[in-house]
């Protein structure tokens, strides 16, 4: 059939405003990581985009643009828009379906999952990579190089907070979290909670693979995994997937294996968590909610059977704070009051971090409606819950300001 009488229906797409080529576009890439195609359309083509919902021919958009939005859309133009689409694999339909099954049954099959990012968001190579990293502590932004120390911290650190941000914008603050773990962490299984940046069905998604890293193999405690997923009542790997192109954990899998792979063994926990949106958008409090009490009574279960057969576990919540400007959805720029109303507001987070109130955190970030975007919301609660009793202090609070569109970022060590 025809492109032009077909009724073609866009993926979810992440859609963010951006620069390119000195015009103002719409990015457009795949939250889901299966195409990692990255296209970037004219504002002029939104009411163009919107319409691609399964519902409209050519003819129906053509129509409609003109009455609506008074843009003639040429039937050559929509051809060159719909095909730079079908070969980013943006479009849902027969062609899309086998493609993305094929992708996914040989993900699923494999025993490790590869650093999907290596190459790309760090080197591939473990020489340059961990010169690369120790710079991260060299610097002066950061802590220095980390001791090795043979003996028990007098207090052993139960959880820290890493940003996964990636590494050239925060490789120091990341420095300051693991110069923590390396010194102040006797733990010999490290539970991740990473946040995942794609929609999934369920809050929490489990894996049992191990993670492929430029210094090797960290190894997934299959045994943790199991025992989890046995406590509750939803499948955790209904979405397993997402963890395939989720950078989230990856960062933390590799700062892990850069200090410990030659080292003593660790094992660690990946966990991917989902959104608690609709909690802040119904201003009410996720506590009390079935799924996440159930999985918080689990984990904090499973690892005090850990703890009770003389393992040691860290918690280590993989999460950036607020995300700001036009690139994601506000209309203004980031300026000077800007920059210092987000210290304020994410010093007043981290006080609460640091006191180990789960609510407390959990409200100043959602209070007035999550103005800031803070993408670590749901792992740092559920750290929280699971600690449930614990202080800490801020090892490093950092911000990239991008007018178009600022991070802000934090490392805090818990006990």
């Amino acid at each position: 059939m025809d492109i032009t009488t077909r009724r073609l229906k866009l993926r979810p797409v992440e859609a963010i405003p951006a620069e390119h080529r000195g015009q103002r576009m719409l990015r457009l890439t795949d939250p889901f990581r299966l195409s990692e195609a990255v296209l970037f359309a004219p504002m002029a083509l939104v009411p163009v985009l919107q319409r691609l919902d399964g519902r409209h021919t050519f003819e129906d958009i053509k129509a409609q643009c003109k009455s609506r939005h008074g843009m003639d859309v040429t039937e050559e133009s929509y051809r060159a828009m719909v095909s730079r689409l079908e070969e980013a694999h943006f479009l849902e339909g027969d062609g899309f379906a086998s493609w993305s099954a094929s992708i996914k049954d040989a993900y699923l099959s494999a025993p490790v999952r590869p650093n999907f990012l290596a190459g790309r968001s760090y080197d591939s190579d473990p020489a340059r990579l961990r010169s690369h990293i120790d710079g991260f502590f060299k610097t002066a932004d950061g802590p220095g190089m980390p001791a090795r120390n043979s003996s028990s911290p007098a207090v052993p650190l139960r959880g820290v907070v890493a940003p996964h941000i990636d590494f050239h914008r925060g490789g120091s603050t990341f420095a300051w979290a693991y110069k923590s773990v390396a010194e102040r962490a006797d733990a010999d299984l490290f539970v991740v909670l990473g946040t995942v940046h794609a929609p999934t069905k369920y809050i929490y998604n489990l894996t049992a693979k191990s993670f492929e890293t430029p210094f090797g193999i960290l190894e997934t405690s299959a045994e943790f995994v199991e025992e989890l997923s046995d406590r509750l009542e939803v499948n955790p790997f209904q979405d397993e997937f997402v963890h395939r192109g989720e950078h989230s954990i990856e960062f933390q899998a590799v700062f892990l294996q850069y200090l410990f792979a030659d080292v003593r063994p660790v094992q660690f926990v990946p966990i991917l968590v989902g959104s608690l949106h609709r909690f802040v958008a119904e201003g009410r409090s996720p506590r009390g909610d079935a799924q996440v009490e159930t999985f918080i009574a689990a984990l904090s279960e499973t690892i005090t059977a850990y703890r009770q057969n003389g393992r040691m576990v860290c918690l280590i919540a993989s999460v950036d704070f607020a995300h700001v400007g036009p690139q994601f959805g506000d209309e203004d720029p980031v300026g000077e009051v800007r920059l210092k109303e987000l210290a304020q507001a994410d010093g007043k987070s981290l006080e609460a971090v640091c006191r180990g109130e789960a609510e407390a955190f959990y409200w100043s970030v959602a209070e007035d409606g999550d103005a800031r975007n803070v993408c670590g919301l749901a792992p740092i609660y559920t750290m929280l819950r699971v600690l449930n009793d614990c202080e800490g202090e801020v090892l490093r609070y950092s911000q990239w300001p991008d007018p178009n569109g600022t991070v802000t970022f934090s490392s805090v060590a818990l006990t």
